[in-house]
């Protein structure tokens, strides 16, 4: 099930509509006898190329979206630490209310990366505002006998959690530069077409049903073409939640990972 799960990921209307262009054309070159043998090599140059290097692009701001959510992990966890663990006087309450502010913390986290970037201002505004709220919240901590020092050490942290946060608005607002999409996407629709006289070349090497055979060519070529351009784009956002390979906050984890 997993299978067909991720291979419905990577297909779309495009993949279908390319796909039929592609057969229109090849029926037409077979019926009229238009036959080209054109070269392959300019399949590589001017679309596999650039589909593999927006893959690949894509793919490292992935990585670094794990690396930036991995260090805000790290270092609310290290701010939980301090405060549970380092006063001398410490009240339960102040203890499960930090845990709450984390958590609070994490859920607008969450909520901002799977918002509509038009929509993300008002979720990356209440980020901010936690952030500030477990500022605050480490202040408090000296009353409760935490010394100065690991105050200092936790706003170490939040501001470290800040700029991992500041990484991660730049994933997700920044995308791959629209003119090599633009490029990638008008040459995918054209070149399946534009090879169409060299699949009817090779169908005129079949007789009878075996014909038919040569339908599947184009059918193979343009699946491949497409779908490489859909796990381009499903990568463009790693945190919208469309795709198996995409970056999910579990605040459930996180709660956890809180140990008192």
């Amino acid at each position: 099930m997993r299978f067909f799960k991720d291979f419905y990921y990577i297909t779309n209307f495009k993949t279908f509509f390319v796909t039929f262009l592609a057969l229109c054309a090849t029926y037409i070159c077979i019926t009229y006898k238009i036959h080209a043998d054109l070269p392959l090599a300019l399949v590589s140059i001017a679309i596999i190329f650039p589909v593999v290097f927006a893959i690949n692009s894509a793919y490292a701001r992935r990585e670094q979206g794990l690396v930036s959510l991995a260090a805000c992990k790290g270092f609310m966890y290290g701010f939980y630490r301090i405060a549970v663990d380092h006063p001398k006087d410490l009240d339960p309450e102040k203890a499960l209310e930090c845990k709450k502010k984390i958590i609070d913390l994490f859920t607008s986290l969450k909520c901002f990366l799977e918002s509509d970037p038009e929509e993300s201002a008002s979720f990356a505004k209440e980020v901010y505002t936690n952030i500030k709220v477990l500022s605050l919240f480490s202040k408090t901590l000296l009353a409760q006998g935490l010394h100065g020092r690991s105050v200092s050490r936790m706003l170490v942290f939040i501001t470290r959690f800040s700029i991992a946060f500041e990484e991660m608005q730049m994933i997700f607002h920044y995308r791959t530069p629209i003119g090599l999409k633009a490029y990638g996407k008008i040459f995918l629709v054209v070149f399946p077409v534009l090879y169409a006289p060299s699949f009817a070349l090779l169908a005129s090497n079949f007789s009878g049903l075996a014909v038919y055979f040569s339908y599947l060519i184009p059918t193979l070529y343009t699946i491949i073409l497409v779908s490489l351009d859909n796990i381009q784009t499903q990568l463009e956002n790693p945190f919208d939640q469309f795709g198996s390979d995409d970056i999910r906050v579990d605040v459930d984890k996180i709660d956890q990972m809180l140990i008192p």
